[in-house]
């Protein structure tokens, strides 16, 4: 019998932007990466890789697009999702183009039995923006926001605050 999983793929970024997939569990990471390249419309054939996670989505060992490390977890296309993200807790961070950096937290929702076919969104919410949200790494490789400056800098990237107590006129 054929099993469905829905998977829940959360843009990393301040607004609330998440697309549920519903992919067959056989599929592969390979074809999940697919997966959430359409559902999020942006370019195919870019470079990605998925990390395993812990409970605090700290960022663990990669599982790229193309192995190239002997030592590593192997490609993508070496891991059924039924295995790696087919029960409840289970969760992955995506990162895809590794230019513009969309990040994304993907996690299991539920299982349903189901036939197999192609991969499609079950479950839409929110606006993917135009350009990928900066992500800013936490220590130990957890996720954060980056955080706008408010103080302005001069040209040199010192502020007001580098700056006091020193005066052009002394010289």
């Amino acid at each position: 019998m054929n099993t469905r999983l829905t998977l829940r793929a959360i843009l990393h970024c301040p607004d609330d932007v998440f697309r549920d997939i519903s992919i067959d569990s056989t599929a592969s990471l390979e074809e999940l990466h697919g997966a959430i390249a359409r559902a999020y419309d942006l370019e195919p054939g870019q470079m990605a890789s998925f990390y395993t996670t812990d409970d605090h989505w700290t960022q663990l060992d990669e599982i790229p697009l193309i192995a190239m490390d002997p030592q590593g977890l192997g490609a993508m296309a070496d891991h059924p999702l039924s295995r790696i993200l087919g029960g409840s807790g289970q969760r992955l961070i995506f990162i895809y183009d590794f230019l513009a950096m969309w990040t994304f937290m993907v996690e299991f929702v539920r299982q349903d039995p189901g036939d197999a076919g192609a991969a499609g969104v079950v479950l839409s919410y929110g606006t993917r923006p135009k350009e990928a949200p900066d992500p800013e790494f936490a220590g130990e490789g957890g996720l954060a926001y980056a955080e706008e400056e408010d103080e302005e800098e001069d040209e040199y990237g010192f502020d007001e605050e580098d700056l006091d107590g020193y005066s052009s006129d002394a010289w």
